[in-house]
């Protein structure tokens, strides 16, 4: 059933056309709001079995001889985040529904692309194989794109989407040498046998270089700084995806790695050290740019990229109480991050869809104008209300207890080393950047009079009430915090960690403590920054960017576009003859210098028997090859080189391989054909002599070529080794249906060598059928 689920998505794409062409009258979401659904009562089913540790796995073979399997893993980890994607799925998917025009003609594509997203995702999280994790992982890279460019007839839709597929793809990529790296040290690809090994076997130096590329694919896709600046222009697609993608699915997937990986380098201080920087600076960026910025969306992307960081802090806080063997810290920090990571989904995703439903609503995001929105929108007040208070840290919302389970673990890092109190510091900053830009999300949209002038040249809209019904439920969800947080976290906490002695809370001495009044302060300060500066408009008169990193990309890519453009002139110019030359002097170098760097040797011993006509037929190939390079008639050069080419013939006959003559007899046949039309449609306008200098250079290359192609073949004859393959044939007779191994290897082999050549001839018959078409229409034969 795991792989079902996976499925389900993917089948579904192809009822979309169907439904969209017969069914017009109801809105396409409705009916695919049935598939997240389906898997979402499927995986709440198994709640009480993951409670009590059961684990679901499921293998289903695709590659095993190169450890590409596709081995499923439901956990309490996994399930954690099939819920978040299945049960936010559903919810975007009906929150869509009244969102996006019925009859947009445009409006298959997006849901498509919804449940190819959602698919990817839900392999990413079930996959216990990293090769299959990392093929989920570039898909939802893609669809991602997709559903970004949505709009895109806008050019910033455009620049927004390609922006996020070039950090994540580049981040991947990275990431996938990681992982190969990661399984030339353990032998395994599967995530299960790779934890293990890490608990019973030392590291080399080697493993250092693996963490670096994966924490780059994991930072790339989850925002991190320096990577976060995809994650603000990827605002332009449709607010039900960035409610999905931006908030509960594709920014945790690298959450998630981490999550259940980051175990493996835990061995060393530097991982979790360099969790604990990236984690703050980007918690503290996130925090203060969501202060200064007009646009909603933007808001909430900055925001977004804060609470991120937040959770890439505490896993870095938990894998240092590993290595410190302070298994409280360790797997309390764990508890944090699983249970805020289901606090940040709802309230954000509630948040991102109230935003929506307000540019629906007024064709504007601009909070600098946006005004008295209680009175035309009072149920989005109501639940900007409960979403908002809840990621500030109000009492009391689930996001209360996220925050003090967050201060709590900082707390402790001063048992540890003093200069964490830093760490503190940025900490509680970003928390008081998050309780200002929460008060501006809540109150300055809805506060005070309506302003006219917001709608430009638009008329108010009217939204559908249905439009509430999602972020209604999900806003609801931050008081019930109680639920999950016992049925659904802790299962969660126990997959992520690896030791018996769980930790969901710590207890204090007394109800006032140093969390409680640090929590009281944010809370004061940030209500007064609120009410002297960030509620007034002269705010977005400053910006507390220093380093400009949108502007370095922008930089970096100009600088790689002109050098591309230039590498592009140099060797794109639409001339054959030049472009043969780079591949056959790119093909001789690589081929040559590679050899001599391996320095193995040509252990050849056996050599073919050579007779007296082979010897003669060698010589009159060598010196058709000389002849070659003086001759100035057509006629003649075609005729010597077909003679090259059917000596090759004779020289295959003599060494008994005759299946390779009748080949090279045939091509030989129809290429001579070929250029004996050509050269009856070309006229003496094309001729022209070479220079000398031309013709050594191509001489020279010639040769190179020639010595690689020699080099490959005695290597290739050097170390073979029948006996690896025989065993297979002989043992796979029966079971390949074949009957005897002489029927197995024709098949396995000449079946395909046949299937090419049937291919070359047909092609070749084609040109030849064109061209006779070309000199029978009477062709201009002055054309080049």
């Amino acid at each position: 059933m795991l792989q079902v689920s996976i499925l389900l998505p993917l089948l579904a794409i192809f009822l979309v056309p169907l439904i969209k062409k017969n069914i017009k009258s109801i809105h396409l979401g409705f009916f695919l709001l049935l598939v997240p659904l389906s898997l979402f009562l499927y995986f709440s089913s198994k709640i009480r079995s993951i409670y009590n540790g059961e684990i679901f796995t499921n293998h289903f073979s695709l590659a095993s001889n190169i450890g590409l399997d596709l081995n499923l893993r439901l956990d309490g980890l996994s399930l954690l985040f099939v819920l978040l994607i299945t049960g936010i799925g559903t919810l975007v998917i009906l929150y869509s529904a009244y969102y996006m025009e019925r009859l947009d003609p445009k409006l298959h594509k997006f849901y498509i692309f919804l449940m190819l997203f959602m698919s990817a995702m839900l392999g990413i999280v079930l996959s216990d194989n990293l090769l299959s994790m990392y093929m989920f992982w570039e898909l939802t890279s893609v669809s991602s794109f997709l559903l970004i460019s949505y709009w895109y007839e806008n050019e910033r839709s455009r620049s927004g989407a390609l922006k996020s597929l070039i950090i994540t793809v580049f981040g991947g990529v990275l990431m996938l040498l990681g992982i190969f790296i990661l399984e030339n040290i353990t032998g395994s690809f599967k995530i299960s046998e790779i934890i293990n090994y890490s608990q019973n076997n030392e590291f080399g130096s080697l493993i250092y270089i693996a963490m670096i590329l994966i924490l780059i694919g994991t930072f790339t896709k989850s925002a991190q700084f320096p990577f976060h600046i995809w994650l603000p222009d990827a605002m332009v697609a449709p607010t039900p995806i960035s409610s999905y993608l931006h908030s509960a699915t594709m920014v945790k997937a690298g959450i998630y790695l981490l999550l259940r990986i980051g175990i493996v380098f835990s061995f060393t201080p530097i991982f979790a050290n360099t969790l604990i920087i990236f984690g703050v600076i980007t918690m503290l960026i996130g925090s203060i740019n969501a202060v200064f910025l007009k646009d909603l969306k933007a808001i909430l992307a900055y925001s977004t990229i804060s609470q991120l960081g937040m959770m890439t802090l505490m896993i870095g806080i938990g894998n240092l109480g590993l290595y410190n063997n302070n298994h409280t810290i360790y797997t309390f920090a764990f508890y944090t991050v699983c249970f805020h990571i289901i606090n940040h989904a709802v309230f954000k995703a509630s948040l991102f869809m109230v935003t929506g439903i307000i540019d629906h609503t007024l064709h504007s995001r601009d909070i600098s104008l946006i005004r008295g929105m209680r009175k035309i929108l009072p149920a989005s007040f109501v639940i900007s209300i409960l979403a908002a208070m809840s990621m500030a840290g109000v009492p009391p919302f689930s996001g209360f207890y996220s925050k003090e389970f967050l201060l709590t673990t900082v707390y402790n890092l001063l048992d540890t080393n003093i200069y964490y109190l830093i760490v503190i510091i940025m900490t509680i900053l970003a928390a008081i950047g998050t309780f200002i830009y929460s008060m501006i999300l809540v109150f300055k949209p809805f506060l005070n009079e309506f302003n006219p002038e917001v709608l430009g040249k638009h008329k108010l809209h009217i939204v559908n009430k249905g439009i509430v019904i999602a972020p209604a439920i999900l806003a609801l969800m931050t008081l019930a915090n109680n639920f999950y947080k016992d049925v659904i976290v802790i299962p969660a906490q126990k997959s992520a960690v690896v030791t018996k002695n769980y930790i969901t809370h710590i207890n204090h001495e007394s109800f006032v403590t140093k969390e409680l009044i640090t929590s009281i302060i944010i809370i004061l300060v940030g209500s007064l920054i609120y009410i002297k500066l960030a509620n007034k408009n002269s705010i977005y008169n400053y910006s507390p960017v220093i380093i400009n990193i949108q502007k370095l990309y922008d930089i970096c890519g100009e600088k790689l576009h002109s050098l591309t453009k230039e590498l592009h002139d140099l060797f794109i110019t639409n001339k054959i003859r030049r472009s043969m030359t780079y591949i056959f002097i790119s093909l001789s170098a690589t081929v040559i210098i590679g050899y001599f760097i391996l320095g193995k040797p040509l252990a050849i011993n056996n050599f073919s028997e050579v007779n007296l006509i082979n010897i003669i037929i060698s010589i009159g190939i060598v010196i058709c090859c000389i002849f070659l390079s003086f001759m100035t008639n057509r006629l003649v050069l075609i005729m010597t080189s077909s003679g090259i080419g059917f000596m090759m013939t004779a020289l295959y006959v003599t060494f008994r391989a005759p299946d390779l003559a009748m080949t090279q007899f045939v091509i030989e046949s129809i290429s001579t054909i070929i250029f004996l039309i050509a050269f009856i449609v070309l006229t003496n306008k094309t001729k022209h002599i070479e220079k000398t200098k031309f013709k050594l250079t191509n001489a020279v290359i010639a040769i190179l070529s020639a010595i690689s192609f020699i080099i490959v073949g005695l290597v290739s004859y050097a170390y073979k080794n029948p006996s690896v393959i025989s065993p297979f044939y002989s043992e796979n007779v029966i079971p390949s249906g074949g009957g005897n191994i002489v029927n197995v290897i024709i098949v396995d082999f000449r079946g395909f060598d046949t299937l090419f050549e049937i291919t070359v001839m047909s092609m070749v018959a084609l040109i030849i059928y064109s061209m006779f078409k070309i000199i029978k229409k009477g062709g201009n034969k002055d054309e080049n």
